[in-house]
């Protein structure tokens, strides 16, 4: 291997590993993340499974490695600004007394969305892909001494996805591939921990009141990680009316991931850690990544222009809680109940090849959010923390518009950039009841977010 095929494979590694090790920030519905392409961003990821021009159809559609003709090294990285901010009229402790502290700060945090994916046709018929991407992510802070901080400070939650795949082309029209999802999943959670109300609801307020044990006098902190790796599936069709047209779908499994960790707990009072409550202690907790399906069209008008169409769905009502399990028997488990629905996404977009060097591309698109209506009964149930819409993740539909741009340096090489704003609500509702602390805290967020990306494509 000479200098230049060792840097062309090195510094792409090394790019991933470094932004895997940021936590990515949703931009999807919850915290479903889209960017698995630059040259898709830039269409509002509008072709999705009919594209299929590069290595990234991986990811959107197997079925379209049939349509490379060559070996093919596709990389790059997105990074996204997401920024939340509380304005309260509620922030209430289990007594009815103010909660002290701000509103929060910047919700938000700037994340990074990696990607790489190689490419092979091993012979007319058959072709192989690997690829490794972020489908999920979430990473959202909170001021330490917020009126949240009983409720959430630091959430991160990142899934790696390695994906090895086979297309086989049955003929000029048709063509299907299989792939194999490995995933990763790591999730990091902080909060503080209220002890007085603990004791105000366990034990009753007149003893804790005579052991100094008062609601938002006595905080604790509470930090747990977890992680596992499982495995899903996913499969594509392709379909070429002709030259000009295709039309796309593919599908992805749930994929059921057992996780396993440790949690840990500070300043817990005497009263609690003489029952061995609040110790260090292993956790467990289960969360099923949702299945998703795209059906995307391709269609070029002329030489220069093209116009393209996707619709997506992706199944949250498969995370309908998050129970986190701890090894100590005498240590209550801690619930979240999302009771999320299934959403779908809509997005349109076109293409402008303004030479053979250059091609331009806008789109937009509606990404609908899985948090139900908030005056419905599954926002209401009683529960450790009694929201669809959490505090970690104060999601609503989120409304893209989006262009970007090609460059093909050579033959071989292509350079390609992508910018989205996302429009998300000036006024999204918030009302948030910690049952285990009883502190409620209520008001809206204002929340947008920005994703710029950029790309390598190598031909060999």
């Amino acid at each position: 291997m000479n200098n230049k095929q060792f840097a062309l494979w090195t510094f792409p590694l090394v790019a991933v590993a470094v932004a895997a090790a940021l936590p990515g920030t949703a931009s999807a519905s919850n915290f479903q993340l889209t960017e698995q392409s630059v040259t898709s961003l830039g269409s509002a990821h509008a072709a999705g499974a009919a594209y299929a021009d590069d290595a990234s159809t991986i990811w959107y559609n197997p079925a379209g490695l049939t349509r490379l003709t060559g070996a093919q090294l596709d990389t790059g990285v997105s990074v996204i600004r997401f920024g939340a901010d509380f304005t309260k009229s509620l922030a209430v402790d289990a007594t009815g007394q103010p909660l002290s502290g701000g509103e929060g700060g910047s919700v938000g945090k700037l994340g990074a969305v990696p990607f790489i994916y190689y490419s092979q046709p091993l012979n007319d018929k058959l072709s192989f892909g690997i690829g490794l991407g972020v489908p999920f992510g979430l990473a959202t802070s909170y001021n330490a001494s917020s009126i949240f901080r009983y409720q959430a400070i630091y959430t991160g939650v990142t899934v790696l996805n390695l994906n090895p795949t086979l297309a086989y082309k049955f003929n000029d029209n048709w063509s299907a591939g299989f792939g194999v999802d490995i995933q990763r999943m790591d999730v990091k959670l902080t909060n503080d921990v209220d002890f007085g109300a603990v004791c105000f609801a366990k034990v009753n307020p007149l003893a804790c009141q005579s052991m100094g044990l008062v609601p938002q006098g006595h905080d604790g902190f509470f930090a747990g990680t977890a992680s596992d790796t499982a495995v899903g599936f996913n499969f594509g069709v392709l379909w070429s009316y002709d030259a000009d047209t295709r039309v796309g779908f593919s599908y992805r499994s749930r994929v059921k991931h057992k996780l396993d960790g440790s949690a840990s707990f500070t300043n817990v009072p005497t009263l609690f850690s003489s029952q061995g409550l609040f110790q260090p202690q292993g956790i467990k907790a289960d969360f099923t990544a949702p299945q998703m399906a795209s059906l995307s069209l391709f269609h070029r008008l002329n030489a220069q222009w093209s116009l393209m169409a996707d619709w997506s769905y992706t199944g949250w009502s498969s995370f309908d809680n998050l129970t986190i399990n701890f090894a100590a028997p005498n240590q209550p488990p801690a619930t979240v109940q999302e009771g999320l629905k299934n959403v779908n996404r809509f997005s349109i977009g076109a293409n402008y090849q303004y030479n053979d060097a250059w091609t331009f591309r806008a789109g937009v698109a509606l990404d609908k959010s899985p948090v139900p209506d908030p005056t419905a009964a599954s926002a209401t149930t009683t529960n450790d923390i009694n929201a669809s819409r959490t505090a970690r993740l104060p999601d609503a539909d989120r409304k893209w518009l989006a262009a970007g741009a090609s460059w093909k340096t050579s033959a071989h090489s292509q350079w390609d950039i992508g910018y989205a704003h996302l429009f998300i609500n000036k006024h999204i509702p918030f009302d948030q009841l910690n049952a285990a602390g009883g502190d409620q805290v209520a008001g809206q967020f204002n929340a947008d977010a920005d994703i710029l990306g950029i790309q390598y494509i190598y031909r060999f």
